[in-house]
């Protein structure tokens, strides 16, 4: 792997919004192509104050972002109190976003930035892309048609590259260019109550925390399923009635309910008595030669 150090910054003498108060700025950076680039290390640094027409009434909000490809802005609002800021970028959790920076700009006064990656993450990233390019890309959200001015960013990069066949990078670019059509809405998030968490999550919640269970009783048929010694008598079942009993542990049951079934003839039947059985007893009777059999006139099998 070779390491790529990269200083690049944004300065901008003047810049005026647009009728949303909103003012996008962008730079390319060339890199080498047929190589995948792990972005390692990010940096940011605010060199000087923009020119702020209004103290304490006017905080424009600062978006950074660095991307393989430039950011679409969204038809989503940065800030929804008045007044209202709108077309903020795609979330920091996009796989299109490498990294993610934004900010409150107050009159003369630096902007505390909130990043993400968070600044201890971001000096040991593991971000990895195939496009021959990164872009710097910066969102300001102000008044609208506002002359604003002395913009001044400055960002450090540091690049893991290592040569890949040109397969690997012709579909890394692939899913790069279909990861940059970014969605304009997104609404990826379920709304739930406290009682469907503890209804539907964990039924039993409400009952306890745990299903009621069935037990055989060694008075009626479901003796024949209970250990007894040797040396004890026990009732003869017939493979009807066993059959019968089997079925009703296969009954179905309320979500509050044991399993099994209270029968009339059997008493309490669990679910449990129909595990480990013999397939003829849950199935049906036993077929004749079964599985059916074909064979070669030399006898070998041919077929089951």
């Amino acid at each position: 792997m070779a390491q790529q150090f990269i200083k690049t910054s944004i300065e901008l003498e003047g810049f005026t919004t647009d009728g949303n108060g909103n003012a996008y700025i962008t730079k390319k950076v060339n890199l080498k192509a047929g190589y995948r680039h792990r972005l390692v290390q990010t940096d940011l640094f605010q060199d000087a104050l923009p020119f702020i027409t209004t103290a304490g009434e006017e905080r424009p909000i600062v978006e950074v972002v660095l991307s393989p490809y430039q950011v679409i802005p969204t038809n989503m609002n940065i800030q929804a109190n008045l007044p209202t800021l709108s077309n903020r970028y795609p979330a920091a959790g996009n796989d299109l976003v490498l990294f993610k920076a934004i900010g409150e700009q107050t009159q003369n006064r630096f902007i505390e930035f909130h990043q993400f990656p968070s600044p201890q993450i971001a000096s040991l990233q593991y971000d990895s892309f195939y496009t021959n390019h990164v872009y710097v890309n910066v969102a300001f959200h102000g008044k609208d048609d506002t002359q604003y001015s002395n913009l001044a960013l400055s960002f450090y990069m540091m690049l893991d590259n290592k040569k890949v066949d040109s397969l690997e990078a012709g579909i890394g670019i692939m899913r790069e260019v279909q990861e940059g059509m970014c969605v304009e809405m997104a609404s990826n998030g379920l709304i739930l109550s406290s009682a469907i968490l503890r209804g539907n999550t964990f039924p039993m919640w409400r009952y306890g925390g745990i299903r009621p269970e069935r037990m055989l009783t060694s008075t009626r048929e479901g003796g024949f399923f209970l250990p007894t010694s040797s040396n004890d008598e026990e009732a003869m079942q017939s493979t009807g009635t066993i059959r019968s009993m089997v079925a009703s542990a296969r009954s179905m049951s309320s979500f509050d309910e044991a399993f099994g079934e209270d029968t009339v003839g059997f008493g309490q039947i669990p679910d449990w008595l129909r595990l480990n059985l013999s397939e003829g007893l849950v199935s049906g009777p036993i077929r004749e030669q079964w599985p059916p059999t074909k064979y070669t006139d030399d006898g070998n099998l041919r077929m089951l």
